[in-house]
């Protein structure tokens, strides 16, 4: 019942914890054959192609309901005890988590106008696209190529209670105890579009429909609800965390992947070892180039996957692949074939990307 259940942190924080785990489990899992772990930055590509041109864009907010809607979301607002203009505000931090999306992508260039009054429905449905004169108006004052609106906002909360027995040892006897938890359940419907004012082309249309949790504990229900976060601030959570994932559709991004290398083996693998830490990768390519050649074929195989290491995060994708596969085709280690796929996977990414940053 808790599949939906997601922790809403910051996003960055959230991919840190998720890497700081994977890097753990590769140590305990691969320690044996002799290998350290890292970390590595690397771009990945939007979802779709936004067309090249389009360098400049102006983010703005019309998902805020007319004035003949607006005692419509005043009423609805009071009847789910969301509080009154919960989704005007969250729908700002949805913009915002978009936006900084932006900002740290080498994509675009963005603005986001202040002073913009632009309504929508104020509901999930989308409103009849903006007319084409507006838009040009917008993108020429702004200096854009294009316009990014969003067009709907809405958020739907719910509330839920669930018990189980734990365990816990106190004074070396172990004791059953009941946990109370109250989840928070917070749905998002976010819809985009973008606006090309040269071809007078809607170049995506999309809704993206998300859903996050939150959960408190207490010795009894009625504690478990009270440390519960605010549902506002939640809902705003939510907005940004939406946002962020239109970002990913339209513009590239930079994660932190898991790796591994060969530091045992030979003596002079663990001196690469230093040489990784300190990052001087140069070095690391030296050692390792020593023993490409080795009698030992697992020597010989360790040493080529290093150097396909190296050549990766230097950026040569098509020599890092190389090495790869000599290092399982020509020494049959085992532990290259997931990484040769890996290879590939960044060729084609690379691809995209080339396309996406003319």
């Amino acid at each position: 019942m808790l599949e939906k259940f997601k922790n809403c942190k910051d996003l960055i924080m959230k991919h840190t914890s998720i890497l700081t785990i994977v890097l753990i489990a590769i140590s305990l899992i691969v320690g044996s054959c002799g290998t350290s772990s890292l970390s590595v930055q690397i771009l990945v590509p939007a979802e779709i192609t936004v067309p090249s041109n389009l360098k400049k864009i102006v983010v703005i907010n019309r998902s805020l309901p007319a004035k003949e809607a607006r005692v419509n979301n005043i009423v609805e607002g009071v009847l789910t005890g969301e509080g009154i203009q919960v989704d005007r505000e969250a729908s700002y931090k949805c913009l915002d988590g978009m936006a900084n999306v932006i900002v740290n992508s080498p994509r675009y260039e963005i603005v986001v106008p202040q002073n913009l009054d632009l309504r929508g429905t104020g509901t999930s449905v989308f409103p009849e696209p903006l007319e084409w004169k507006t838009v040009a108006e917008i993108c020429k004052e702004n200096g854009a190529d294009a316009l990014v609106a969003l067009e709907t906002f809405d958020s739907n909360s719910g509330l839920r209670y669930e018990s189980q027995e734990k365990t816990k040892t106190v004074n070396n006897q172990t004791i059953k105890y009941i946990e109370h938890m109250a989840l928070m359940d917070i749905d998002i419907e976010a819809g985009w579009r973008i606006y090309d004012p040269a071809k007078k082309e809607i170049i995506d249309q999309n809704k993206f429909i998300d859903g996050q949790g939150w959960k408190g504990v207490g010795e009894n229900k009625d504690n478990a609800f009270k440390n519960l976060p605010a549902k506002r601030a939640c809902i705003s959570d939510a907005g940004y965390y939406a946002g962020q994932q239109y970002g990913y559709r339209i513009s590239p991004v930079w994660v932190w992947v898991p790796r591994s290398y060969y530091s045992r083996g030979h003596d002079d693998f663990k001196d690469a070892k230093y040489k990784a830490r300190a990052k001087e990768w140069d070095r690391f390519a030296e050692i390792c180039q020593r023993h490409v050649a080795d009698a030992d074929m697992k020597i010989a195989g360790r040493a080529c996957y290093n150097m396909a290491l190296v050549n990766e995060i230097q950026g040569n994708l098509e020599t890092a692949l190389e090495w790869a596969t000599k290092a399982y085709s020509d020494f049959h280690l085992k532990n290259a074939r997931d990484y040769i796929n890996n290879l590939k996977d960044r060729i084609y990414d690379q691809q995209k990307l080339e396309k996406q940053l003319e």
